[in-house]
């Protein structure tokens, strides 16, 4: 088994992947960030999507390289994981940046094409933006769950971008093998969590339809009822994919981790249930990545003893 465990005391009650899960998300424990400047990010395709920066100007002395957060699926800069650490980093006095992914959050709007888990691309767009903007040499990242598998694939392309200096990644629950996600998550606990996933990305769908009535992908009916299908029916050939299957062939960071040259960590729980911890026992890694793995966490919950976010203070710590 690859990697090396770290201790995490669940609170008291929460050792079930179920409830670490759904209450760290539900209960996020967070308020909007204020004096957060939004900035659009200019994309190859023509198309743009929005980074907000959270600095204080008292960042403006720090020797730290920026630093930038990513979302998962079905979130925005204003996740409160993401709103969390963001207002903990500020408050260090490190210059912090949040970016909702492609036709997320209020980028809706400018962007007809969507986030995917290859969107590498992207990723590595607005982190040269961040560089240019602040004038540093290099930047580091967090990326969680499906932005962790592009932040893994971007590390592992990063000869494409001379310019592009990322002096450390993180990569928090990403599901490096997409195919096999994607199966655990229908086929396991009673289609629990397709549902979530796809009644969030339903209400994401019918707002995307206001601004691009002309998206022919954007009418399904009926609506999928897994990820699968949604990936198949709407992700797919939205972003040029043939399929669910090409996508996720084409998209998964696992075959592509042995290239990673940058400082990398990435923290998996053995119980979450969206992202099998599995997946990670065969992979071949390089020597500048360091998998941490927990027994329980469940999928980004990792709620602990004394009412501690234990990922927050890690990914601080880390930092």
């Amino acid at each position: 088994m690859s990697g090396h465990y770290l201790e995490f005391t669940p609170r008291r009650f929460l050792s079930c992947r179920h409830r670490q899960t759904i209450l760290a998300a539900l209960f996020g424990g967070t308020k909007p960030l204020a004096d957060t400047q939004q900035h659009p990010v200019d994309l190859p395709d023509g198309e743009q999507l929005y980074v907000y920066d959270d600095s204080l100007p008292s960042s403006e002395g720090s020797p730290d390289p920026p630093i930038l957060l990513v979302h998962g699926l079905g979130g925005t800069h204003g996740s409160a994981y993401m709103t969390r650490l963001a207002t903990r980093i500020r408050n260090r006095s490190q210059k912090v940046f949040r970016m909702d992914m492609r036709g997320c959050g209020q980028g809706i709007s400018i962007a007809k094409r969507t986030a995917h888990a290859g969107a590498s691309d992207d990723l590595a767009q607005t982190a040269l933006w961040i560089q240019n903007y602040t004038g540093r040499q290099s930047i580091k990242i967090v990326a969680f769950s499906l932005s962790g598998n592009i932040l893994l694939k971007l590390l592992s392309e990063l000869s494409q971008y001379p310019e592009l200096q990322i002096e450390e990644g993180i990569a928090i629950c990403p599901p490096i093998d997409l195919a096999t996600s994607s199966q655990q998550i229908t086929d396991r606990y009673w289609g629990f969590y397709d549902y979530q996933f796809i009644r969030s990305l339903k209400k994401g769908i019918a707002e995307r339809h206001k601004h691009h009535p002309d998206c022919s992908w954007s009418t399904m009916n009926p609506f999928p009822k897994t990820l699968f299908d949604f990936d198949n029916q709407f992700i797919a050939p939205l972003n040029g994919f043939l399929d669910a299957p090409d996508y996720y062939q084409q998209s998964s960071s696992k075959d592509r981790l042995h290239r990673i040259t940058t400082p990398t960590k990435i923290l998996i729980a053995d119980d979450d249930p969206v992202v099998p911890s599995e997946i990670f026992d065969d992979a071949e890694l390089s020597d500048s990545i360091d998998l941490m793995r927990t027994r329980f966490g469940g999928h980004m919950g990792y709620l602990g003893r004394g009412g501690r976010r234990w990922m927050d203070d890690k990914i601080i710590e880390w930092l």
